[in-house]
């Protein structure tokens, strides 16, 4: 049977990895340079232009046969309530039609297109 303090140091404990590896999870996290915005454009139109086109609105060759559309990185009402952390999320695993990026780009390439898309909604 565990004590009332073993249970204590126990969440404790549990606690501080879980804080570790929140923290972790974005470890890598680029800064928007002018590099690593060009970069993050490149990988744009590597592996999003098709679906989000050329602007981000949505248009691409490929995104107008999907149901429900890609995302329009245009809208700044909704990319302003995106948080970075979420649109990297999706990003890394994928949302509905969109595929994951997570074993196709490695963490710092996630956060310069990341970085790149915000640029369509200014």
């Amino acid at each position: 049977m565990t004590t009332p303090s073993g249970l204590r140091t126990m969440l404790s404990g549990l606690l501080g990895a879980a804080l570790l590896l929140s923290t972790l999870a974005f470890a890598q996290k680029v800064e928007p340079t002018p590099e690593n915005l060009s970069k993050g454009q490149a990988i744009y139109k590597k592996h999003c232009q098709m679906c989000h086109g050329v602007n981000g609105v949505g248009d691409g060759p490929a995104g107008k046969r999907l149901n429900p559309k890609p995302y329009n990185l245009t809208d700044k009402e909704k990319m302003a309530g995106e948080t970075d952390e979420h649109l990297f999320k999706n990003i890394t695993k994928g949302k509905g039609p969109m595929p994951a990026f997570q074993r196709k780009l490695k963490e710092p390439e996630r956060w310069m297109v990341l970085h790149y898309v915000r640029t369509f909604s200014k």
